[in-house]
C-alpha cells in the first residue's frame, strides 16, 4: 500500500472532515510516557507541515489512568486527544463523553476488524484504534536450565507452570511473578484470561449477571493467586504492576511472567545476558489459551475545544507508516505490519496469542466492576479472604453495579 503524501493527506482530510476550513488552534494531546519520544517527534513532524496548529503534549502514567480520563471527560474541560485503552471506550461512547469517528477513519479494512469492533457502539466508531497486543508467557532460558527444566520450550499447561515456577523458587528468586497492583488493568490482563481459559467468566455474555464466583472463575483465581501464597511470586507482588515484574525479570529476581513483546526491547538494552524464551500463555490440560485483546485507541473527547483540528492530527498519525512507527506493540492497520521492525522471530509467540484474544466485556460499568474485582484479588493476597469468599463478595458488588 502506498503511503499518503503530506499534501494529499491534506485533501482527504478536508474531504473526509467536510470542513469548509480548518481553524487553526492549539491540540491538547494526553499521550502515555512510554512512547513520548516518538510522540514528540511526529508532533514536530505534524507542526511542520501545518503552520497554525500547534499540538501541546500532556504526558500521562498508567498509575490511576482510567479515573483521571474519566474525571477528565466529565470536567466540560477535557484535551482534544486522549489515548486511552480499547475497552474504556464504549462506556465513554455509552455516556455521550466522546464524538464519533467514522468521518476521521481512513481505509477501514485495512483496520484490525476485532480492534474496530472493539470501539464501536450502535453502529458508529468512537475512536481511532492503532495499537493491538496480548500478553505470552515469557522466561529467562538460563535460569530454567539451572533449575533442570527444559529451557527449549515454555511450560503449556497449568500444572507444567505449578511445576516450574516452585522448581524455579529457591535461594531468594521466585519463580512466576504475578501483579497485584498497579493499575487495575495489569491485573486483569494477566488473571482473566485464567477464568476465559477454564470456562467462566467475570459477567455473563449478555452482560446481566456476575458470575465470577462460578466453580470455574474461582479455580482460576486460585491459581492465580496460589503463585504468590506459596512464596512463587515476589513478597512485593501487592505493589507490583508490569513494569516492576519486568524490572524484576531484568534483575533475574525472577525467572519468568506475563508480559507483552513492548517489553522485550527493554530486556534486552537493560540486560543483553538474559537468554529470552516466549511462549503461549499456559492452558488448563485438555483446554485452550485464552487472552485479552488489548491495546490502545485515540478519542475525541465531546467538550474538546479544537475537535476538527484533532481529527486532522488524527489522520496524520494513523498512516500506516506513522502507526508501525509509533505503537509498542502491534499496529491495528494491516498494511502497518510490514514494516522491518515487526519481522523479528521473537514476536512469532505474540503475533500466535492474537488468534486466542478476545476483547474484554462491553458495558458501561467496566471499569467499575474490574475495580470490584481487583479489590477482590487484593483481598486473597493478603490472606483477608479466601478465593471462594472473596469472589462472592466481588459478585455482590459486580451485580450491584450491572442492575444499576
Amino acid at each position: 500500500m502506498k503511503h499518503i503524501s503530506t499534501a494529499a493527506l491534506l485533501a482527504l482530510t478536508v474531504s473526509t472532515l467536510t470542513l469548509a476550513s480548518v481553524q487553526a488552534g492549539e491540540v491538547v494531546w494526553w499521550t502515555p510516557n512510554w512512547g513520548e519520544a516518538r510522540a514528540k517527534e511526529l508532533a514536530e513532524k505534524f507542526q511542520a507541515a501545518n503552520p497554525g496548529i500547534t499540538i501541546r503534549m500532556e504526558v500521562t502514567t498508567s498509575d490511576g489512568l482510567p479515573q483521571r480520563v474519566l474525571t477528565s471527560l466529565q470536567s466540560g474541560a477535557p484535551p482534544d486527544i486522549m489515548e486511552v485503552q480499547h475497552g474504556w471506550v464504549n462506556a465513554y461512547a455509552q455516556n455521550d463523553l466522546v464524538l464519533p469517528m467514522d468521518d476521521v477513519i481512513q481505509d477501514k479494512d485495512d483496520f484490525n476488524a476485532a480492534a474496530i469492533q472493539n470501539v464501536s457502539w450502535e453502529g458508529k466508531l468512537w475512536a481511532i484504534p492503532y495499537r493491538m497486543e496480548t500478553h505470552g508467557f515469557i522466561y529467562n532460558k538460563g535460569a530454567f536450565t539451572a533449575a533442570g527444566l527444559d529451557a527449549s520450550k515454555a511450560p503449556e499447561t497449568w500444572d507444567q507452570l505449578i511445576a516450574a515456577a516452585a522448581a524455579l523458587s529457591k535461594d531468594g528468586k521466585f519463580g512466576f511473578a504475578i501483579t497485584g497492583g498497579g493499575e487495575v488493568g495489569n491485573t486483569i490482563f494477566r488473571s482473566l484470561p485464567f477464568i476465559w481459559m477454564n470456562g467462566g467468566n467475570i459477567v455473563s455474555d449478555d452482560l446481566t449477571t456476575a458470575v465470577v464466583n462460578s466453580p470455574e472463575a474461582v479455580a482460576a483465581v486460585k491459581f492465580y493467586t496460589d503463585f504468590y501464597l506459596n512464596g512463587q511470586s515476589p513478597d512485593s507482588t501487592l505493589q507490583n504492576d508490569g513494569t516492576a515484574n519486568r524490572r524484576l525479570f531484568i534483575a533475574e529476581s525472577v525467572a519468568s511472567y506475563q508480559s507483552g513483546q513492548f517489553d522485550i526491547n527493554s530486556i534486552r538494552n537493560e540486560n543483553p545476558n538474559i537468554d529470552i524464551g516466549v511462549g503461549l500463555l499456559p492452558h488448563p490440560e485438555g483446554k485452550t489459551p485464552a487472552s485479552i485483546l488489548g491495546g490502545w485507541s485515540y478519542v475525541v473527547p465531546k467538550d474538546a475545544k479544537n475537535p476538527d483540528e484533532a481529527k486532522l492530527f488524527l489522520q496524520f498519525l494513523n498512516t500506516s507508516e506513522n502507526q508501525a512507527f509509533f505503537t509498542d506493540t502491534f499496529p491495528v492497520r494491516q498494511s502497518a505490519m510490514s514494516a522491518e521492525r515487526f519481522k523479528d522471530p521473537i514476536l512469532v509467540p505474540f503475533r500466535d496469542m492474537l488468534q486466542y484474544a478476545r476483547p474484554a466485556p462491553i458495558h458501561k460499568a467496566w471499569v467499575q466492576i474490574t475495580q470490584a474485582y481487583f479489590d477482590g484479588i487484593q483481598r486473597i493476597l493478603t490472606r483477608e479472604q479466601d478465593a471462594q469468599a472473596s469472589m462472592d463478595q466481588a459478585n455482590e458488588e459486580i451485580q450491584a453495579l450491572l442492575d444499576s
